[in-house]
């Protein structure tokens, strides 16, 4: 009897330490207006939602750089756009002109890094707030030691460099300027997440432009049990209300062996 008390008791608090751990909703960081926060040089981006700040900035492979043409990842001009969100421009003299201000990989393939400071996400989802022709997208998580930078890489050897491929998405053709939600769903929690243009092998013949508008996903506040959260590492500091369920179990499993009668 005591066995099966133990037992259900211990079923109990698993159950309450995973309702604790997944009880909130996804957030949502929102990049829109004419200015957006853009400071001079190649410019950033800021939307802050509680706790957490996510920075957008702009990068794209360049002729600049010792890899060589078109291939070393290097700064790109973050382009506000609006109600639609953000677009980029790389840094070799590419026009500003519609569909060139948006993320694309017409001539260049062009990425949104996202910093996210005050806890580690799961990006889950994206909004495009406009497309052009075709929406095909590639996402990538940082999950190496450190900062999670792409300055001198390629997106060919990201993930020898501690990024891990989210997904490569070939998305239907769109012959209209509507926008459309893009959903990755994943496990992973990190700070940095880069999003852009198809930049993957076997992309069909079609250029991708679109401008992005919102990214959203979990905190580590929100599931503490997910990967990486709560300081790093697969191994989670619980939240104080699972502490104190777990505490509160061990006290009744302590008070149910101390009352066993005597052999």
């Amino acid at each position: 009897m005591k066995m099966m008390r133990i037992q259900s008791l211990s079923r109990l608090l698993a159950a309450a330490a995973l309702c604790a751990a997944g009880s909130a909703g996804a957030t949502t960081w929102t990049f829109t207006g004419s200015t957006l926060e853009q400071p001079a040089g190649f410019g950033a981006a800021q939307s802050t939602v509680g706790p957490v700040t996510a920075t957008a900035t702009a990068w794209a492979n360049t002729a600049n750089g010792s890899g060589g043409s078109n291939t070393v990842l290097a700064s790109a001009y973050l382009t506000p756009q609006g109600t639609s969100g953000v677009g980029a421009k790389h840094a070799d003299s590419e026009s500003t002109n519609s569909p060139q201000h948006a993320i694309d990989n017409d001539g260049r393939q062009e990425s949104i890094l996202f910093s996210f400071a005050g806890d580690k996400v799961n990006l889950t989802s994206s909004y495009f707030g406009w497309i052009s022709g075709d929406s095909d997208f590639s996402v990538y998580a940082y999950t190496g030691a450190g900062v999670g930078s792409v300055a001198g890489l390629t997106y060919g050897n990201l993930t020898s460099n501690g990024w891990t491929l989210i997904s490569h998405s070939n998305e239907a053709s769109q012959s209209n300027n509507n926008g459309d939600s893009k959903d990755f769903a994943n496990s992973i929690y990190s700070s940095y997440w880069l999003i852009g243009a198809y930049n993957g092998a076997g992309a069909d013949s079609t250029y991708d432009y679109f401008k992005l508008k919102t990214v959203s996903g979990l905190t580590c506040t929100d599931n503490p049990g997910g990967s990486g959260c709560g300081g790093g590492g697969n191994n989670p500091v619980p939240e104080p209300g699972t502490m104190l369920l777990l505490g509160a179990g061990l006290l009744s499993l302590t008070r149910m062996t101390s009352r066993r009668p005597a052999v």
